[in-house]
């Protein structure tokens, strides 16, 4: 399904997206990665022209509007428009809200948001001409149940949602499929922050999910043409318990999330 197809992932020098790119690449894609750490970018690209010789990259702040248009002109210029279009940069720190500086608040709903938005819409011309294509927006299990002291990426992560189900809609008639991934905690790069590294271990953080299952399920929800797929699927059934059951089900989520914000002062404590 994916031979010569042309693919095009933000957030593509380190985990799911590296990933991705490998899984397309194994399929005879042709893919394009993205990010804004050149370093990185260039690793990648080592690694991955181990696996096939059709890499491109580029390096770009996805929240940059004249930073993405311009890799959107030479992209399109060079290729036409991708067969499919991977949103999947982003991050994420572990304060809470009065922690976090008024420029952090801005960076987080610029890359984790924003950034999406800017990269379809600079595409979306082009695809609508073509009248095909995938759009992957990866979002988080943040984005449909509320996690904190991630309050901000959260909120940034629910409106990724809500904003790809508006856009399901008025693609529709135009042959633009898009599907929206939900994993949960996934082993990567992303928690290198340090603000994640001091913080007291916690069972729910034991529970990870192999970058490799993220990978495979965006590949299926295209094959399948799946608007929502939760990672692990599991989590899909918790979202509708949630959503169903608030005062037995909400109620128990926001206990587990008092008791993190609990634990995290206990570490300011410690450390005063």
């Amino acid at each position: 399904m994916f031979s010569n197809k042309k693919v095009f992932i933000t957030g593509g020098s380190s985990g799911i997206g590296k990933q991705l790119a490998a899984d397309f690449l194994r399929r005879g894609a042709h893919v394009t990665i993205m990010s804004n750490d050149s370093t990185k970018l260039e690793r990648a690209r080592v690694e991955l022209t181990a696996i096939a010789p059709s890499v491109c990259v580029f390096v770009c702040d996805v929240s940059d509007p004249n930073q993405v248009r311009s890799v959107a002109t030479a992209y399109l210029a060079q290729f036409g428009p991708p067969d499919v279009l991977v949103s999947n940069a982003g991050y994420a720190i572990y304060r809470t809200f009065e922690e976090i500086p008024s420029e952090e608040i801005t960076r987080l709903l610029a890359v984790n948001l924003v950034g999406a938005c800017l990269i379809v819409r600079e595409f979306l011309t082009s695809m609508l001409a073509s009248g095909r294509g995938d759009i992957v927006v990866v979002a988080s299990i943040a984005g449909c149940l509320v996690m904190t002291p991630c309050g901000v990426y959260s909120a940034a992560k629910h409106a990724l949602v809500a904003w790809a189900h508006t856009l399901k809609l008025e693609l529709h008639r135009a042959g633009i499929r898009v599907h929206v991934i939900c994993p949960g905690r996934v082993e990567t790069e992303f928690f290198s922050d340090e603000s994640f590294v001091r913080r007291l271990p916690r069972k729910e953080a034991q529970l990870t999910i192999p970058v490799l299952a993220v990978s495979r399920a965006v590949l299926t929800a295209i094959e399948k043409n799946r608007f929502m797929t939760y990672v692990p699927k599991s989590y899909g059934l918790l979202v509708w318990l949630v959503n169903a059951f608030p005062f037995i089900f909400g109620n128990l989520l926001d206990r587990l999330m008092l008791a993190r914000i609990d634990a995290l002062c206990r570490v300011k404590e410690d450390s005063a």
